[in-house]
């Protein structure tokens, strides 16, 4: 005998059928989009970022394309305030302008080793200094390692990541009064090539009233910066081994 079911009962399952209803829409349709929903909104948070990102670095890029020539001009005009090359004729002819300005006496001249000081756009650390001075000594002594078009053809224009700086260093013994010796300092360091003291040691004499000692000085050269060698007057200097100049190479 089947089981009629009061009203109650039916309602009760009625209501219970629309709830497992809602139950498995919620599970199967709502919670599902909403982890999409949640899904889409991480990326659409993740793209206005980058797109933020992006519109700031549009700006940087309007902002560096106004100033870049301004600033390309100046770049161009420092690295033409060195000269090209830098022979130990044209160091020489230095230092003798140094000894005419100053009045000092030089005694010694003892020439350094050259070294690069800017490579690759950058200026180089002493760690990379040493580095580029031994692949120098390799290519010297026979190694692979070839020479850069602005090394090969120094006066030539190339742009400053392919211009490669490098500082002749030379020991120079010289005696004279406190305002000689300042003043030789003086004309190194305001000269309109660049040059540096990179160190010095004096010591007075108190029979002559002078200061003599050792000072080091960076001669600075820029290949590639298109500016011509200028070939210095030396005709005023006795070159020779029998004085202070000695041997040197043009």
């Amino acid at each position: 005998m089947r089981k009629k079911f009061t009203t109650n009962q039916c309602r009760a399952i009625l209501i219970s059928a629309g709830i497992l209803i809602l139950l498995c829409t919620f599970f199967f349709l709502f919670q599902r989009n909403s982890d999409t929903v949640e899904e889409m909104e991480n990326e659409t948070r993740t793209y206005k970022n980058q797109v933020n990102y992006l519109s700031s670095l549009q700006l940087q890029v309007n902002q560096m394309q106004k100033t870049t020539p301004v600033l390309q001009k100046e770049i161009d005009a420092y690295m033409k305030k060195f000269s090209s090359q830098m022979p130990q004729k044209k160091a020489i002819s230095y230092i003798d302008q140094m000894m005419l300005k100053s009045g000092v006496k030089v005694t010694a001249i003892r020439a350094g080793k050259e070294q690069k000081f800017f490579e690759a756009g950058k200026f180089l650390s002493l760690e990379e200094e040493e580095a580029a001075s031994g692949q120098e000594a390799q290519a010297a002594s026979g190694g692979a390692v070839k020479a850069s078009p602005a090394e090969e053809n120094p006066e030539q224009q190339v742009p400053v990541d392919e211009m490669v700086g490098k500082a002749a260093f030379y020991e120079i013994e010289m005696t004279g009064s406190m305002k000689q010796i300042m003043a030789a300092m003086d004309w190194v360091s305001k000269n309109k090539d660049h040059m540096s003291v990179t160190s010095a040691s004096f010591s007075f004499d108190a029979s002559t009233g002078k200061l003599s000692g050792v000072a080091g000085v960076n001669f600075y050269a820029m290949n590639g910066n298109g500016r011509p060698y200028e070939e210095p007057n030396v005709s005023g200097i006795t070159l020779g081994t029998d004085n202070i100049f000695g041997n040197f190479k043009n």
